[in-house]
This record gives C-alpha cells, structure tokens and sequence, in this order.
C-alpha cells in the first residue's frame, strides 16, 4: 500500500544519490511533527498498518519524498527496513528501491550543522548562491558559515 501514489520518481531518485539530504532540516517541515504519539505510529507492529491519521498526514506532508528518501539511503547502508517512511511501508520502499535501481552513495562524514554542510558543498566547488538554495538560507548567511571555519 503506497498512500502517496504521485511520487516524483526522478526527484526522489535525486534526492536518494545526495549525500546531503539526510543532513537537511527536512523534518522540521514534517506533517507528523505535531502528532502526538507519532513515533509509535510509524512502528507498528509487523503486518500491521498505522493509525489512518498518519497516514493522512503522509499523505499531506509538504517533504513526503524527502523522508522517503531518507529512509531509501538508511536502508541500502544498513540492509534493513523498518517502518513507515514518506508514506510507504518497508515492502513498498523495497519494491521502489528495486525498480528504480536506486544506489545511494555512502555518506564519508559527519555534518553536524549548517556551517559543516556549507563547508561541505563549498568544497564540492559549489556556488555561493546554490549552497543558499541548498540550504534554504540566505547568501550572506552562507558567508558568514564559511567565515566561521576560516577563524
């Protein structure tokens, strides 16, 4: 059972092979932030479905594709799915990640905030005005990041 039956497959595929993506805020934006329980509600028992209002919730969330994608690298690093992810349930996500080939790349280090994916991406050679989009801040703010590792 897929809730979420739209899935912009060449994004997620794009989200699932940058390394970045699990270091972004996406679940700040989540749909499920404000229910209560909603840890528990993501992990049902086996062969069994969540609550209907998470999955509603799923269903409406503003970074469905983020989380799924999420889910995607966690799993094809540590050969296990578990849980309900972007509105999926672990069955789904396998058959996703086999017909979309998906293989992710393996993330090599540890960012622990924005200033470290700035860095990061900055030493990818990538511009000032794209690590802004990236990581939905301004140019400036980009620059004072990059200033912080300079001193």
């Amino acid at each position: 059972m897929n809730p979420i039956p739209l899935v912009d497959e060449s994004r997620l595929v794009n989200l699932v092979t940058n390394p970045t993506i699990t270091a972004q805020r996406w679940a700040q934006r989540a749909a499920c932030t404000g229910l209560r329980s909603a840890i528990h509600a993501y992990f049902p028992g086996d062969g069994d479905l969540p609550p209907v209002d998470a999955l509603m919730c799923c269903f409406a969330c503003p970074v469905a594709t983020e989380c799924l994608a999420t889910a995607l690298i966690h799993e094809s690093q540590s050969g296990f799915r578990h849980g309900w992810w972007g509105g999926t349930s672990p069955e789904a996500r396998e058959g996703i990640a086999d017909r979309l080939c998906i293989e992710t790349v393996p993330v090599e280090f540890d960012i622990r905030g924005p200033a470290d994916l700035a860095r990061h991406l900055r030493s990818q050679n990538r511009t000032i005005p794209s690590i802004a989009v990236e990581l939905g801040c301004t140019e400036r703010t980009v620059y004072r990041y990059l200033a912080q590792s300079a001193a």
